[in-house]
């Protein structure tokens, strides 16, 4: 059996990796720790920052009704730094603990140019987003909500405008810290297809719940919390576009190097 070799705190560690063409889960080869985004490359990069990983897992609001608004600012098209910007805005100025704030309100102060590491810029959708928040914190104040599960949870969330799987699967990991969940933004997906995980014709928009079903089943084999592999394969693919981008362009060279 192949042995991996890394440094940790000035000791040398050696762990065995599955041998590269074995199968990690049906129609994925664990392939080598040395090639980009492969089972074995997620694998071991986890084994050489298990302990310091970026966190995605963390709560960003104080109470579920922040949480509900931080990750209705992010998603799709808006930069995390800008989403969590236009949420401290809201939240500095007292929006998210007065009751029943109506989306007028909400669409003014997002509409207002944000300060992001020392640039101006605009939010994007503050008309719509407003509106998502208005109605959200309205009907989490009104109704009661299961707070303890985490799919009694996430089906509750997922009946409020604007809010689809993985908002909800969003909330439901930061603010539970569960692992039972995954987040499958465009990070995550495009290491799905990478590694064979997902085909390029998955889309989560019809098919979220096998795709994560995937993704947590890969996590199990790898031997890590879901939260952190998703940590690391986001902050990695976030960080390397270009390499991505390289990856992609040439899929058969890198899928036959994966064996």
């Amino acid at each position: 059996m192949p042995v991996f070799y890394y440094l940790r705190d000035e000791q040398v560690l050696e762990r065995d990796v599955p041998a590269p063409e074995t199968n990690v889960l049906p129609n994925v080869f664990w392939g080598r720790p040395e090639v980009f985004f492969t089972p074995a490359y997620w694998m071991t990069q986890h084994w050489m920052r298990e302990g310091n990983l970026p966190s995605r897992t963390h709560g960003l609001g104080q109470t579920l009704e922040e949480e509900v608004v931080a990750c209705l600012l992010g998603g799709h098209g808006i930069p995390a730094e800008v989403g969590l910007a236009a949420f401290e805005r809201l939240r500095s100025r007292g929006l998210l603990s007065t009751p029943f704030v109506d989306a007028d309100t909400f669409s003014r102060n997002l509409r207002e140019p944000l300060t992001v590491s020392g640039r101006q810029t605009t939010y994007r959708f503050w008309s719509q987003k407003a509106n998502y928040i208005a109605t959200a914190l309205r009907t989490l104040n009104e109704c009661s909500v299961p707070r303890e599960s985490p799919f009694e949870l996430r089906d509750y969330l997922m009946r409020l405008p604007g809010i689809g799987p993985k908002t909800a699967s969003w909330v439901v990991r930061n603010w539970l810290s569960s692992n039972e969940v995954a987040i499958l933004d465009i990070h995550i997906v495009r290491a799905g297809q990478l590694m064979n995980l997902y085909s390029m014709t998955d889309r989560v928009e019809s098919h979220y719940f096998q795709m994560e079903r995937l993704f947590l089943d890969l996590a199990l084999a790898i031997g890590t919390p879901a939260s952190d592999l998703d940590a690391l394969i986001w902050s990695e693919m976030r960080r390397s576009p270009r390499l991505v981008a390289r990856v992609f362009r040439s899929p058969d060279r890198d899928r036959k190097e994966l064996r």
